[in-house]
């Protein structure tokens, strides 16, 4: 039997062996406790540092198998595509990034598979000079292929042509950086128009580490954001007590305009700026850091800002005593948060192979298996008089949360699940997986 176990278990491939051991994970208890500890002090820590600002009723989401499936593929594209600007890859690899990426060409049917992977493959294959740089970009550089599998192409593109002998290479490369690199992103001012973002190339070279972490395949394809947490500010009062003189600037000017716009758009500053604040503070505070028992992960305190609106301020950290558990923890505006919900500019659902779809199921049974699949498993952070609690959502709650703004209320969609759930409840349908 143990000889039976261990020849499926050498059976399968790096992505598959990593889903499993982090579905396993996802199912620990003492993860799930502390990752709700940490969320209930952050929050607390907050509302005391910064009194009388007002925020939505914080909520945590645990990682749907989907959505971690996905996030090893990406992790795993990522991977390669560093090792292949760096170095180089093996045949054998090179295989492995071609399937990943011929896979997320399919997943969108509005390309045209054979026209958009023809360039991929000589990219991938090929000596770079028998690669039409101009067609490459026409067929790549496109809103229906993600922006992190651009980001893999295009390094490969980058470290490619550096290694190469082509006539005009640095006027090649110049080009390049003025349309998706660093000076993309100092032209506009948006940190993510930097899509090449090479500098993550160059800070590998010569750092024997970090290579050996990216070699690392199991290690590299752990996802930390496995748990996650995030709270919206909605308002921040005219006499909030801080120090920040740009905070307190903001906040003197929103108080002395009669602008309803400019009120608004100072809410907006004051709010990014606080999160600016708080963020570094979360990642540099030792004693609550020791408190939590947690470490924050190199290079993931940021912020981010997009061309459509995004702005919020991210960070991941991991517990000290099993660095298997990790968290991510998000700060964001209600307009942020409004744009990122349902059909917003901003929202999973206008990205590209993200669609909030219901699945199609022949019976009950089969869209209750299929959501467990999809779904996140979302909890609400409650404060009352006894303090901050947490409350979990029941798959109903977890279909409209994942599912908002795509299902209305009397529509097709959601008189289907209202009656799926109906039905479960009078069978007795175990929802909880």
């Amino acid at each position: 039997m143990n000889n039976l176990k261990e020849h499926y278990r050498m059976d399968r491939n790096a992505i598959e062996e990593s889903f499993i051991n982090q579905m396993c994970l996802k199912k620990d208890k003492e993860y799930e406790e502390w990752a709700d500890n940490v969320g209930i002090e952050i929050i607390e820590y907050f509302l005391k540092k910064y009194k009388g600002i007002t925020i939505e009723m914080p909520k945590a989401r645990e990682k749907s198998p989907k959505s971690l499936l996905g996030k090893i593929k990406n992790l795993q594209i990522e991977r390669l595509s560093k090792l292949y600007a760096l170095e180089g890859i093996e045949e054998e690899d090179k295989n492995k990034l071609y399937t990943l990426i011929k896979e997320r060409i399919y997943e969108n049917e509005e390309l045209n598979v054979i026209y958009t992977l023809a360039p991929i493959k000589t990219l991938l294959y090929n000596e770079i000079e028998k690669l039409n740089i101009k067609e490459f970009e026409e067929r790549i550089m496109i809103r229906g292929i993600s922006n992190s599998t651009k980001t893999a192409l295009l390094r490969i593109l980058v470290g490619k042509i550096q290694n190469s002998k082509i006539p005009e290479k640095e006027e090649i490369l110049e080009e390049l950086d003025k349309k998706y690199g660093k000076k993309s992103a100092i032209k506009s001012g948006i940190i993510e128009d930097d899509i090449i973002r090479y500098s993550s190339i160059e800070a590998l070279k010569g750092n024997q580490i970090k290579i050996n972490r990216l070699k690392d395949e199991m290690t590299f394809l752990k996802a930390n954001d496995l748990r996650g947490m995030k709270f919206v500010v909605v308002d921040v009062p005219d006499n909030l007590e801080t120090n920040n003189r740009k905070i307190k600037e903001i906040l003197k000017i929103r108080k002395e305009t009669k602008d309803s716009k400019k009120k608004a758009t100072c809410t907006e500053l004051a709010i990014i700026e606080i999160g600016k604040e708080f963020y570094e503070d979360l990642a540099t505070n030792k004693n609550l850091l020791k408190k939590l028992n947690m470490q924050v992960i190199p290079d993931s305190n940021k912020h981010k800002k997009k061309s459509d609106g995004y702005e919020a301020e991210h960070i991941k950290f991991y517990n000290r005593t099993n660095p298997q558990y990790t968290l991510e923890v998000q700060y964001k505006s209600e307009y942020v948060e409004t744009i990122c919900r349902g059909e917003g500019i901003a929202s999973h659902q206008n990205r590209p192979g993200k669609k909030r779809i219901l699945p199609h199921a022949i019976n009950n049974i089969e869209l209750i298996e299929k959501l467990a699949y999809t779904l996140p498993k979302y909890k609400i952070f409650r404060r009352d008089e006894n303090g901050i609690k947490v409350q979990k959502f029941d798959m109903l709650r977890n279909v409209m949360g994942y599912y908002q703004g795509q299902i209305l209320p009397k529509s097709e969609e959601y008189e289907k699940v209202m009656k799926v759930f109906n039905y479960d409840k009078k069978e007795n349908i175990q929802t909880e997986r």
